[in-house]
């Protein structure tokens, strides 16, 4: 019933953040068809992460392409648990990638320590997209990014994820002119 609702919800023009998690997606298929999402299986492995500490199944994000909800934006961000973003090319929508992340890294079904062609996929990859279209008189905008995890509190305080998190916000409720003020402490 909650996959019903969300499809009237965009449908009618709402305005969405979706957090992914990492497979499966318990139901949702119908709503990423939707938005034309096109999602590689397996998780990104990063090893950038891995030369700041952190876990090499951690994304950072590093690149932040020209976008109003990314505008003065230059911290590095963690997608924990991430998967790899992408849009059918048939789509209703028009995408932007807001966080391109794993240059070095690559997308692994077999959470690999080292890249295989044979089975991985090279980066850099999308961890998080703006989906945009024209819905009469506004424009209808969603975000979605590759990790649940990158604004749960246990991962919000790493890096700028607050701040970005923030900043999509600020742009899907249609305030530009609050993006890139910083989250208070």
């Amino acid at each position: 019933g909650e996959t019903a609702k969300l499809l009237r919800f965009v449908e009618r023009g709402g305005n969405l953040l979706w957090l992914l998690d990492g497979e499966p997606l318990r139901g949702l298929e119908p709503l990423a068809e939707t938005l034309g999402l096109a999602l590689s299986p397996g998780m990104v492995i990063d090893p950038a992460a891995q030369e700041m500490n952190a876990p090499s199944d951690w994304a950072l994000g590093v690149g932040y392409p020209p976008h109003p909800a990314t505008r003065d934006f230059d911290l590095i961000t963690v997608f924990p648990f991430a998967r790899a973003l992408g849009t059918e090319e048939d789509s209703r929508w028009t995408p932007h990638i807001l966080v391109e992340g794993a240059l070095k890294g690559w997308v692994s079904s077999r959470r690999s320590p080292r890249f295989d062609p044979q089975h991985d996929v090279a980066g850099p990859v999308a961890l998080a997209l703006a989906l945009q279209r024209r819905m009469g008189e506004r424009e209808q905008r969603l975000v979605v990014t590759a990790s649940g995890a990158f604004l749960a509190n246990a991962y919000s305080g790493n890096g700028g994820n607050l701040d970005l998190g923030v900043n999509m916000l600020n742009w899907l409720a249609g305030e530009e002119h609050l993006v890139s003020l910083s989250a208070p402490t």
